[in-house]
């Protein structure tokens, strides 16, 4: 290796190391997270069990470590899966579209201190909700749950 071939070498190792300090911040992949899991499971039927961990089940998010956290979790997951399968029920195989920012997208919130349900308009923000593809579906869902019609 000749003295030119040698110092490009050097100026190569130099660049290398340079560009190493100008990454951008939070240019590297985050580690993901998963959920911790546990022995606690919640079967499909909301009933928690103590059994061994799984992948699978701890993946999918219906693992606890402990057994408060677990009845916890079936409460809240039944409610959720139950306003999922109304809106399934209301709206059919429709899909709230938000790739149109000008369409307004609807879901429900109870509104604790007046022990009702209500509908909430967005077009732009999307929560961990249940949204249905039309104001008149909505309105109906709500009038079944402060009807008493549906208990979530």
């Amino acid at each position: 290796m000749n003295d030119y071939e040698k110092t490009i070498e050097v100026l190569q190792n130099r660049v290398r190391a340079l560009e190493l300090l100008i990454q951008p911040v939070g240019a590297a992949e985050p580690k993901k997270w998963s959920p911790v899991g546990g022995t606690w499971h919640i079967d499909t039927n909301g009933i928690f069990r103590n059994s061994i961990s799984t992948k699978n089940c701890r993946e999918f998010g219906t693992e606890r470590p402990t057994q408060q956290q677990a009845e916890r979790a079936a409460v809240e997951m039944r409610r959720f899966n139950r306003l999922l399968a109304l809106r399934d029920e209301l709206c059919g195989d429709d899909v709230v579209d938000w790739s149109d920012a000008s369409s307004f997208k609807y879901t429900i919130e109870f509104i604790v201190d007046e022990d009702r349900w209500s509908i909430d308009v967005t077009r732009i923000y999307q929560k961990i909700a249940v949204y249905f593809t039309t104001k008149s579906d909505a309105e109906r869902a709500c009038d079944m749950l402060n009807s008493g019609e549906v208990e979530l």
